[in-house]
């Protein structure tokens, strides 16, 4: 059977790059084939995208050496509107291709332009609605309204819609909860097994291999260091890189990195204090009757599904939302006392769409606006960005001052964003997803960085890494529908059984998190361990656990 896509030994450089961004790659997609390709941050996995949907060298100005053909055809000799016929791409960022004024517009744009019946466009947008499970109020929603994940998906639904040959996803599950991040995967797994083809791109490989790859192609610095079949990937792939099953994990015990949570400390006053709040945007509430007082000194997690409210119970510490009913308090004050320049020294905010906090020409020029601006000493500016880049892990990447901000790969972009809150010497720092599009080394290695710094004393982070939060937390909160359905350490969490649901269950009632290997690993051991293993250091206990004899 004819390839749908082919890449034959393709170098790209692109014009602003002193070395090739991928040298050599081979790759062949075939109708029926769902295809992992995985790799580190920068490795390449997005140049190969853009070479599989024409975006290069029709879009990005580059050097193409090789051969790139799609339907049989050489994408230099197609525009980008014929490949996209074939190919049908899902971007990290999902912000860019969401352009309609509600969900149900965005998602028959593209049938729109390709001049369908009305009739045919909305039993499309139906048909893929009921797939992905999304309901008639989120149908009707506006998309300026949605959340990240809101975005990825409904991002997603659109290139369903349009039923191209060969979808491509990048990092497709870096803003979606467990649950919808199963839809998304169980939708591309349909779509292969009905006769199409898929190539996602992603490093949570842990949530991929239930939809069984057929290959993996693993890129590390531009290269192909491997080509096969899942289970040789398993064995021989960088658990540092990649997040790993945890199956594997014990597996492959003798391999892993060591990860060392945060030293405990004691929480102190209340920082950030919810009385009975109804909070959101203009008239409209997102959150309500939230009562909880978070305090300065603590690392806490706050997890739920999409759409949950999860963002907007921290944008009230930013003062990015508005207290409808209630009050809510920053270390004492009333958050309508506060001046902006006050709460950006006493909370830094790293955004989900990093591009909120971007918009200078340099990257010299966004890490020193703030320091500037809140009048720090001539060097002060000059050496308070260098310590930030190097916390986030980009101050080794070449020229990184002088590049344009939105060059740079979206993750990224991420860890710059966070650099810049850095910059502000906050004593509290808001991460929303802050290892969403990160591979395991990168995320490791900031927030290794991020909870190792002085004079950070607290730390709230959002996220649907789940493991993720278990250990790296002293305190869990989970949001649902609006509203805060529990509060407690991670082990109390994980004990709470009736929070949790497994696959594949949608989850009723409180059962609003998705249960995984890890989780139930946690169970079995000792209730007196309140503190949770990181997951190489559980894996490695119970890996010697079963080696033992008996």
């Amino acid at each position: 059977m004819s390839a749908l896509a082919t890449l034959r030994d393709v170098t790209v450089t692109y014009r602003t790059a002193n070395r090739p961004a991928i040298t050599g790659v081979n790759l062949a997609v075939h109708p029926g084939e769902l295809i992992l390709i995985a790799g580190p941050s920068g490795c390449g996995k997005s140049t190969v995208m853009r070479a599989l949907n024409g975006l290069v060298p029709h879009a990005y100005r580059a050097e193409v050496t090789g051969s790139i053909q799609v339907d049989g055809t050489d994408t230099t000799t197609s525009t980008i509107r014929d490949i996209a016929h074939t190919v049908g791409t899902l971007l990290q960022n999902p912000a860019k291709q969401v352009v309609g004024h509600s969900v149900l517009a965005d998602i028959a744009f593209g049938l729109e332009n390709r001049g369908l019946p009305a009739a045919q466009i909305l039993d499309r947008v139906h048909d893929v609605a009921d797939a992905l499970q999304i309901g008639s109020a989120l149908l009707d929603a506006a998309t300026h309204e949605l959340s990240g994940g809101q975005l990825q998906l409904v991002a997603f639904a659109g290139i369903l819609a349009l039923q191209p040959k060969l979808i491509i996803a990048d990092e497709p599950l870096a803003n979606l909860d467990p649950d919808a991040a199963d839809q998304v995967l169980r939708a591309l797994r349909r779509h292969v097994d009905n006769g199409g083809a898929a190539v996602v791109i992603e490093h949570r490989v842990d949530d991929v291999v239930p939809i069984a790859p057929d290959r993996v192609l693993y890129l590390d610095n531009g290269l192909t260091t491997y080509t096969g079949d899942l289970a040789g990937f398993l064995r021989t792939a960088d658990p540092g890189t990649v997040k790993l099953p945890f199956d594997a994990l014990i597996a492959r015990a003798a391999d892993l990195p060591t990860q060392r949570p945060a030293t405990p400390v004691e929480a102190g006053f209340s920082l950030l204090r919810y009385d009975g709040a109804t909070i959101g945007y203009g008239s409209a509430p997102i959150l309500s009757d939230i009562d909880a007082d978070l305090l300065a000194g603590q690392h806490i997690a706050v997890l739920g599904r999409n759409g949950a409210g999860k963002s907007t119970l921290l944008r009230a510490a930013v003062g990015l939302v508005q207290v409808l009913e209630g009050r809510v308090t920053l270390a004492g004050r009333e958050m309508a006392d506060y001046r902006a320049t006050e709460l950006t020294a006493l909370c830094g905010y790293l955004f989900q769409n990093p591009a909120q906090a971007l918009f200078a020409g340099t990257v010299d020029d966004e890490l020193a606006f703030g320091p500037r601006n809140l009048g720090f000493e001539d060097a002060e500016i000059r050496t308070v960005p260098a310590e930030a880049l190097a916390a986030v892990g980009l101050s080794d990447v070449h020229d990184i001052g002088g590049r344009a901000p939105r060059t740079l790969s979206f993750g990224e972009q991420r860890r710059l964003a966070l650099a810049l809150a850095l910059t502000l010497r906050p004593r509290t720092l808001i991460l929303d997803e802050p290892t969403a599009g990160q591979d395991e080394r990168s995320a490791t290695h900031f927030l290794d960085a991020i909870w190792a710094l002085p004079d950070i004393e607290s730390i709230y982070f959002i996220t649907h890494d789940i493991d993720l939060a278990l250990w790296r937390s002293d305190r869990v909160i989970v949001v649902d529908d609006g509203r805060l359905v529990a509060d407690g350490t991670p082990r109390q969490i994980v004990d709470d059984t009736t929070l949790w649901h497994a696959e594949p269950d949608p989850g009723t009632g409180r059962a609003v998190l998705r249960e995984t290997a890890y989780v139930r690993a946690v169970r079995s051991i000792s209730p007196l361990e309140e503190r949770i293993p990181p997951p190489h250091e559980l894996a490695r206990q119970l890996s010697r656990s079963t080696a033992a004899p008996r």
